[in-house]
């Protein structure tokens, strides 16, 4: 089949797996995944806009109480982060002009109900910012219910990997089950939801095909993200290849076709330096901007960041500047108009 009429084919309401999986082991070839980006790209101007706006997050919530760990982490969390040093992150958050929050860190298979629900109180008590939630399936059909009724904007359930084997390697005690039931315990309360691939794990391109063709049957899901698989040292996979940028970005365009109405966003392994190609390749509208953790002593900023003290030992790390840059050079606006134009969802924007 030509190429172009494959495209057509996926675009079309409810395409064949085979043929999604056909057009993402074509486009292994640049100037096909040229035209598959270009497809990719129109479809998001055409349903979602071309305006990017900021998120920032919270991580280091909770304690990860999975045994064993993750294989692949280095960064699992050993102790909540304190409401009053929370709420303070969260007005250094607002000072910067965004809006909307992600607090994520630490997953515990028999629930964190009660001390999510405490933190979401102690924002509101000075915030109406919006907050997204994730730590993995720590949550039960109670404590869905409450963060609804506290307005919590959506609930992340990322299951990384949809191949079992790989995932009980990388997550052994985690729980893949667990994740996919939190995805459809969100959809049948009404709560949005959330969720994120891991690319570069060792799975095949079969396997995600199938990860994105079971996501689609949940109409709650508006915000897809994509990880880009990254090797830490000390771990039991510090050997295994980093992920390549195009691997994701081919991925990205085929989702896009496959879901042209959920943002598909950028996740952790990921830098500013992949946003035009995650942009061109039909991505979605959400960049994170700012990003909160408790780290001991002072933090150092990286090239392009700028880094806020929040406590004695809470920072505010900030690259809207640098990705300002890069959306600058991506369109050619200048850095005024990026500061003053629309906010959509309550959040300072970025226009491409």
């Amino acid at each position: 089949m030509d190429f172009a009429e494959l495209i057509a084919q996926v675009t079309r309401p409810d395409p064949p797996k085979e043929l999604a999986l056909q057009l993402l082991q074509r486009s292994r070839e640049p100037a096909l995944a040229l035209q598959l980006f270009a497809a990719a790209s129109q479809i998001r101007d055409e349903t979602m806009g071309k305006t990017l706006w900021w998120s920032a997050g919270i991580s280091s919530m909770m304690p990860c109480r999975v045994e064993p760990l993750c294989t692949y982490c280095t960064y699992f969390t050993v102790k909540s982060f304190p409401l009053d040093e929370l709420v303070a992150s969260v007005k250094a958050i607002e000072d910067l002009g965004i809006r909307h929050l992600h607090l994520s860190g630490g997953t515990n298979l028999a629930g964190y109900d009660n001390e999510l629900c405490e933190a979401v109180n102690a924002i509101r008590d000075v915030s109406s910012i919006e907050i997204e939630i994730n730590l993995g399936p720590s949550l039960t059909r109670n404590g869905v219910r409450r963060l609804k009724q506290l307005g919590v904007a959506s609930i992340t359930s990322s299951l990384e990997t949809f191949n079992p084997e790989i995932f009980a390697k990388a997550k052994p005690g985690d729980s893949l089950d667990a994740r996919k039931a939190l995805i459809e315990m969100c959809q049948d309360e009404g709560m949005p939801v959330r969720s994120m691939i891991l690319v570069g794990l060792g799975e095949s391109e079969a396997d995600r095909i199938d990860h994105l063709y079971w996501l689609l049957q949940f109409p709650r899901l508006y915000h897809l993200r994509f990880s880009r698989f990254m090797p830490y040292r000390g771990t039991s996979w510090e050997d295994h290849p980093r992920c390549s940028p195009w691997e994701v970005a081919r991925l990205v365009a085929v989702a896009r076709l496959l879901m042209p109405h959920v943002d598909l966003g950028l996740a952790a392994g990921n830098s500013p330096d992949d946003i035009p190609l995650w942009y061109a390749a039909g991505g979605g509208n959400q960049v994170l901007g700012a990003s909160v953790s408790m780290r001991q002593g002072r933090v150092k900023a990286q090239p392009g960041e700028t880094v806020i003290p929040v406590t004695d030992r809470v920072s505010l790390v900030s690259r809207m500047g640098h990705i300002e840059q890069f959306v600058r050079g991506l369109a050619g606006i200048s850095a005024r108009r990026v500061r003053n134009c629309a906010k959509p969802r309550r959040s300072r924007s970025v226009r491409p």
